[in-house]
């Protein structure tokens, strides 16, 4: 059993001593991958525990106390590593407690008494909690009473963990005292991170217990905070105040509410002395310093912008701790309004990033948030901008109510105030260099669906595409494109409007001079493949793909030939006859006529797979295209049963009469009704010459099997194309 856990033990027996010798004379930086590759054969059990013990474990204690703070750190780690793995047996043997608690004397290190609080913090986790109240913590409480600063700032960090370990009761015994005199440490750094652990083991406490000996302590002591000037501590309880909020929802009562609410009302009034609340241009945006998380804890940030920033940070948070109620009553949005247009684009970028969630805690009372998202749109940052396209479909989803709660309708009157802001966003984005998130924001634009009418994406979103289709030469923006207008067909509402896009994207793409914009017409006919049915697959891009076999340029006949298997499998016997004669005589046009051994060798492969494909019949059942069907005309069948109900129809007025014409008028004029119906009437008309027409027989020609003509075109390539005899056809003539 060992043996198949822990490998082959002569192979560790003959590479482990070798690997120790070879160490010691290792430098700084080979030291450093040594470590971390025993880390993971620890991780991954490759050595068994005898080996562990008899090599790597006097390894770890050796390089632990190196002068090197990079190689002290990594194999700290190392350590670590093994007490978390290592059985408590393992643990005993190589008496690792002993030695961890003789770090932490007073005589060693500073260093070495922060690596004791490390190797406490994880022995806490594998021995009994009994021999961890009797040796472990009198070492525990020792490092947070430490002469340095530092040993009592990296053990209090370790108390989470170890609260974790021992459970409810020994925390409120013996660490939550350590706690409460750390907090009033003469050292900020400390301070803080009391503060932030005590907010942490919240969740591990009863609620009684949180609301009657915590809460009592973390109360007073923001007040307190919070009336002193702006200092790093005032920073921290900011960062700390949505997760505060979090962790004590369950004992806030509407009056500690109230006062949360007062409180972060009072932070994000803390405005910089310099600022006059405008934002500044792009060129004055390039000399601030971009706020981080890591610059706030560096100190590198000035302490009102940290505020600032953290308080649009924890935003959304403090919005999902009160309730939409308490927001709207509050002052909480003309705070928000305020930080929106914050003179530091951090702000403004972390304001952004959650705006989609402070949309969504809002919903359904979110009308007040549309100024708001106008001027995020509008912000002449590109940060900014790539924050807020990164979860702009959401946002925009929750800022129309009716259809956030009732998301099976189409929304009738859209958000008119968005259009000319979400236009102008996408002309500043297409002028700068930032092709991903032009990428990203065209693929945001596909969620437009959702909250503007069918009307405005065909009039105002829908030609902007069509026409940056054609300039735009970054081919991933150009397929976002693509994908985004394919999505606003499917939601045309309208059929008028469904057929125009249709027929100008493919007119801009089948018949372009550009070789590349026919190349994107094949990716465009894949699309149609995947989301529409096979009937308007083959009203509006059958022909123009069989046109593209003869391309000129020669890779668009390569992409085009791919297309020919898929063709065919869209035909329906005998219904699509004709069009299946017209595939097969232009595959057989391009065999005999191509001269390109690379187009050749793709349209012989092509050919074949059209040879074996099958074709449905009409009376055959196809589940999946009619499900397809029904969702493309979805819409289309809904707005006709709309205007139905609104204009009183007669029933002898079909439905194919009222999907080739403009929506009529709500009100129903007679002059639209006699349209109407003469309209239907010259297509019955048609209809009856072209059935009488069809009812004629034709004669076929004799046709020869793809495969067969492959085998000849091949021999004809090598010079010798022997007499074809042509297979008779089984159509009787007329």
């Amino acid at each position: 059993g060992i043996n198949a856990e822990y490998g082959d033990p002569c192979l560790a027996d003959t590479l482990l001593p070798k690997f120790v010798e070879m160490i010691e004379s290792a430098g700084t930086e080979l030291l450093n991958i040594c470590g971390q590759c025993i880390a993971k054969l620890l991780k991954s059990k490759v050595v068994s525990p005898p080996h562990t013990v008899a090599y790597l474990t006097p390894l770890m204690w050796t390089h632990i106390n190196s002068k090197d703070t990079l190689v002290h750190n990594t194999w700290l780690e190392t350590l670590i590593t093994f007490i978390l793995v290592s059985e408590k047996s393992v643990l005993q043997q190589t008496q690792v407690i002993s030695l961890a608690l003789a770090k932490g004397n007073l005589s060693q290190k500073s260093s070495s008494r922060i690596a004791c609080a490390k190797l406490l913090t994880a022995l806490c986790q594998r021995i009994d909690r009994s021999q961890m109240e009797s040796e472990i913590f009198p070492a525990v409480r020792m490092l947070c009473q430490d002469i340095d600063y530092d040993v009592r700032c990296a053990m209090c960090c370790s108390l989470v963990q170890i609260a974790q370990s021992i459970g409810e009761v020994r925390t409120m015994k013996l660490l939550v005292p350590e706690i409460q005199e750390l907090l009033q440490d003469e050292e900020i750094t400390v301070r803080n991170t009391a503060i932030q652990v005590l907010i942490d083991i919240v969740p591990l406490l009863s609620k009684d217990v949180v609301a009657t000996i915590i809460g009592p302590i973390i109360w007073p002591y923001f007040d307190i905070v919070v009336c002193e000037r702006p200092s790093s501590m005032l920073v921290t309880v900011t960062q700390l105040f949505g997760r505060l909020g979090v962790n004590m929802a369950e004992v806030m009562d509407d009056v500690r509410r109230d006062w949360y609410v007062r409180y972060f009302i009072k932070l994000c009034k803390m405005e910089h002395p310099s600022s006059n609340g405008v934002p500044l241009e792009n060129g004055s945006n390039a000399l601030l310093l971009d706020i981080t998380m890591d610059t706030i804890m560096k100190k590198d940030t000035d302490i009102p912008d940290s505020i600032s920033y953290l308080c649009a940070f924890n935003f959304p948070a403090v919005c999902y701790n009160v309730g939409a109620k308490f927001v709207v009553e509050s002052n909480l949005l003309e705070c928000y309004t305020a930080l929106s247009k914050h003179h530091h684009f951090s702000v403004r970028r972390a304001l952004a990033a959650g705006f989609h969630e402070v949309a969504k805690i809002l919903v359904p009372d979110t009308e007040c948030l549309l100024p708001i998202y106008t001027t995020l749109v509008k912000d002449p940052s590109i940060k900014v901008q790539q924050a807020l396209i990164a979860n702009m479909g959401p946002a925009l989803i929750s800022l129309n109510p009716p259809l956030s709660l009732n998301k099976g309708a189409l929304p009738v009157d859209g958000l008119p105030e968005l259009i000319e802001p979400l236009l102008q966003q996408i002309v500043c984005i297409s002028k700068t260099r930032e092709w991903r998130s032009y990428t990203s924001l065209i693929e945001a634009w596909s969620d437009l669906t959702e909250v503007l009418s069918p009307e405005q994406i065909h009039q105002h979103f829908a030609p902007h595409l069509i026409k940056q289709l054609s300039k735009n030469v970054m081919l991933p923006v150009r397929r976002a494109m693509l994908r985004t207008l394919i999505k606003f067909i499917f939601k045309s509402k309208y059929l008028y409007q469904r057929n125009e896009m249709t027929s100008q994207l493919i007119k801009g793409l089948s018949k372009c001079k550009k070789f590349n914009q026919r190349l994107l017409f094949v990716e465009f006919c894949y699309l149609v493949l995947d989301k529409f049915s096979k009937k308007f697959f083959k009203e509006h891009c059958f022909t123009p793909a069989l046109l593209l076999i003869n391309d000129p340029i020669p890779c668009v006949r390569i992409r085009s030939s791919t297309l020919l298997p898929h063709l065919k499998s869209q035909l329906k016997m005998p219904s699509d006859r004709p069009m299946l004669q017209q595939l097969e005589a232009s595959s057989r046009r391009s065999l005999m006529s191509e001269r390109n051994k690379d187009v050749l060798a793709h349209i012989q492969k092509a050919v074949i797979e059209l040879d074996n494909g099958d074709v449905t019949l009409d009376s055959e059942p196809d589940p999946e295209d009619r499900r397809r069907e029904e969702q493309q005309n979805f819409h289309i069948v809904k707005e006709e049963r709309d205007v139905r109900s609104r204009i009183s129809l007669p029933e002898h007025v079909s439905s194919l009469d009222l999907r080739g014409t403009k929506p009529m008028q709500r009100k129903g004029s007679m002059a639209s009704l006699t349209n109407t119906d003469s309209a239907g009437r010259n297509n019955r008309r048609k209809m009856s010459i072209s059935s009488r027409r069809s009812s004629t027989s034709v004669p076929r020609r004799a046709s020869m099997p793809s495969s067969q003509l492959v085998e000849v075109v091949q021999k004809a390539t090598r010079g010798a194309a022997p007499p074809v005899k042509l297979r008779a056809s089984s159509t009787k003539k007329g």
